[in-house]
Order: C-alpha cells, then structure tokens, then sequence
C-alpha cells in the first residue's frame, strides 16, 4: 500500500507530498523522495519528515525504513535556502528529525543513488546504514565553501565551526574530542 505522509494528509502546507511511505512490507517501510526537478528539501520536507518521525514511534510493528529517491540522478540536492529563511523554525525541527531518528529503535538505512549534498548528507549520517551506488552517488557539501557546517550546531559546546579551513575555532579541548569521538557520534 502507498500512502502520502500523514502530515500531507492532514492538511499540510503544500498539496504535493514531498516523499510517498510505501508500506506493503510487514516491518519495513520505504520513504521514497520526490520533489522534482532535484528533490530539493523545502520546509515541508522538514514538517512531512517530523511527522513521519511520530508515525514511526507510533507503530511497534515497523523494524526497518528505507529512504530512497524516485530521481535516478539527485537523493536530495540540497535545502532551498530562501524558502527557510522565511521559516527560520524549521531548523529546530531538522534538527530533532535527525537527533530522533539516529536514536529510535527502528533501523533506517539510506539507499544512495545520485547526489546527496548538505541537507541530505545530513540525513544519510543520521541513518544506521548507508548503501551508496557505485555508478551514480555523488556526495558533497556545499556549506564547506563558505564556511558553515550544521555538525558542529548539534553540539551546544561549540558554535563557532570553521570547516573551510578545516579546523575548530573558540572549541574547548573536551568539546572538540566530543566532536571527533566514534562513541559520542552513536549516543
């Protein structure tokens, strides 16, 4: 059975849902991205993403999901910038989207063709486990040239993040070994 995202059913901003959940498989459901031209992330996304979050903890029947993309040639290109600028909140809920679903019970893996940059990557690093094409996925982060990076924001101890000249500024030393730390990336 496919379905929209329930936020989609419910009423939301847009009449378009941004993914489709498909779930005919007991205990797996795949999320499948399609805002095409590029599956660019919009508010929405984030909205859709955050309810999705909920039906998920609300059903202790799904063991797996499966984030794919409809587009062969883009997983998610990125987030449209201008249109968050007027949603600034949706930051906020980004960021407990990726913090939930790194933490639930519920396995996610990403299914990786095409490119993935920022927003996206983002997403492939909160998931368990990531299946990259060989023939097609392109990673990048477009935030390293001019000097952002939305890890280091995740951290309240450190702020100020320098990843276009590859180091940390203004990062107490237990801060960064936070930062660099395999354990304090799982937890």
């Amino acid at each position: 059975m496919m379905t929209q995202s329930n936020a989609t059913q419910r009423g939301s901003e847009q009449a378009a849902a941004q993914f489709n959940t498909d779930r005919t498989h007991p205990g797996r459901w795949t999320i499948t991205f399609s805002n095409p031209p590029i599956n660019m992330f919009v508010p929405t996304t984030i909205v859709e993403l955050g309810a999705l979050m909920s039906d998920l903890d609300a059903d202790p029947s799904v063991k797996v999901v499966v984030f794919q993309s409809a587009n062969p040639d883009f997983f998610i290109a990125h987030l449209d910038v201008s249109e968050a600028a007027e949603r600034p909140e949706v930051l906020g809920l980004w960021r407990d989207f990726v913090l939930r679903l790194s933490s639930t019970p519920v396995v996610s893996i990403a299914k990786i063709r095409g490119r993935t940059r920022g927003i996206g990557n983002e997403l492939v690093l909160a998931c368990d486990m990531r299946f990259a094409s060989r023939q097609s996925a392109l990673f990048g982060n477009p935030e390293i040239g001019v000097g952002l990076s939305r890890a280091a924001e995740r951290w309240n101890g450190c702020r100020a993040w320098s990843a276009a000249r590859g180091h940390l500024r203004s990062c107490s030393p237990a801060t960064i070994s936070m930062l660099i730390s395999p354990s304090a990336m799982a937890g």
